[in-house]
């Protein structure tokens, strides 16, 4: 569960119903950038079909003082790093897997690594190396996963491998498989193996649709609440950030996941920053049991999270059912380095970790 929870605090997928347009965002595809720009945020994705792309330039005078990705591509558009820096410091409390990745290419392969904030070469998920594989027009194809010496390996999720196909109607398919080339699910918690997303004309992604032999399909297991998920929708803004993320039955009902959510609701301030998130059941209102209902986010000048405040629907801080803490506190370094993660119960009492 806490595996996925980042990931789904940033935002999740949206499916796709007959009539609904979509278009591919082609994102291994030259982009339209040479050299390096910054950018405040990363977009959210749910596939690593996904290149990663940046939201709300900055400039490099910009970048100096403020938490930023420096994006890197050569002279033909394509991306070659990406680091999450304050002026020449590497961070190491990124949203991509690690405070640099790097991609190279040959032939028809683009090969990706992630490096920690002392800029040396690490793991992401039990996984060494993204091994993509490109059609003529630059669109990931094909994906595989290696370790240090080059061998196949699954990621943490047991996947091995992965193949899409953009169909007529512009939805990618995504199909995963094992090592032992076995179709297999995306993860413990969401056990879709078909998949299909759809874009809109930006390239933000706005349905993760779960299918079996080209129909819409009802997965009833246990970790699909009481009445099966189908589909996870998302309402994208002009920048990209994703206001809500909703999941629901192939009926189109709203549907509890494992963790007895069915939408988050973002508020974000002028930079992009989530300032608030409301989570909801499947009758539209918020959580209870061992779910946060509201979580608040503070940051400082330089975008970096210095508080996070857990809330009843009320807007009364609580603590969480789950481990006692109320409110977290973030410290950094004068280059924006983390040195400390401080846990407070409500009457701001340490907690331990």
């Amino acid at each position: 569960m806490k595996l996925r929870k980042t990931a789904l605090l940033l935002g999740v997928v949206t499916l796709i119903i007959a009539g609904l347009p979509a278009c591919n965002q082609a994102p291994a595809k030259k982009s339209i950038n040479t050299g390096t720009i910054y950018y405040r945020n990363l977009l959210f994705s749910e596939t690593p079909y996904d290149t990663e792309r940046g939201s709300r330039k900055l400039t490099p005078e910009e970048a100096k003082d403020i938490n930023s990705y420096k994006f890197n591509y050569d002279n033909t558009g394509r991306l070659l790093s990406v680091e999450f820096v304050r002026g020449d410091q590497l961070l190491g409390y990124s949203s991509m897997g690690g405070a640099k990745i790097t991609y190279e290419y040959s032939d028809n392969k683009q090969i990706k690594h992630f490096f920690d904030e002392n800029n040396q070469p690490k793991e992401w998920g039990g996984v060494f190396t993204y091994e993509y594989t490109l059609d003529e027009g630059g669109t990931r194809k094909g994906l595989k996963f290696f370790n240090k010496e080059g061998q196949p390996v699954e990621d943490r999720n047991k996947i091995h491998s992965y193949v899409w196909v953009v169909l007529p109607d512009g939805m990618v398919q995504e199909k995963r498989y094992n090592l032992a080339n076995v179709e297999t699910i995306m993860n413990p918690f969401c056990p879709f193996y078909e998949l299909r997303f759809a874009y809109n004309d930006k390239g933000y992604v706005l349905r993760m649709a779960n299918y079996m032999a080209d129909t819409l399909y009802n997965c009833t297991a246990e970790n699909c609440g009481d009445i099966g998920v189908s589909y996870f929708e998302f309402d994208p803004d002009e920048y990209g950030d994703v206001r809500s993320f909703s999941v629901y039955n192939a009926t189109g009902q709203m549907s509890n996941l494992y963790w007895g959510w069915s939408r988050r609701v973002s508020k974000y301030d002028e930079n992009g920053y989530v300032l608030e998130t409301s989570v909801f059941d499947q009758d539209n209102e918020y959580v209870g049991g061992k779910s946060v209902p509201v979580t608040q986010n503070t940051y400082d000048k330089h975008g970096a999270l210095i508080e996070t405040r857990n809330m009843d629907k009320d807007r009364n801080i609580i603590n969480s059912p789950d481990d006692g803490v109320a409110i977290t506190e973030f410290k950094y370094d004068e280059k924006g380095k983390r040195t400390e993660t401080i846990r407070f119960d409500k009457d701001r009492v340490p907690v331990a970790k």
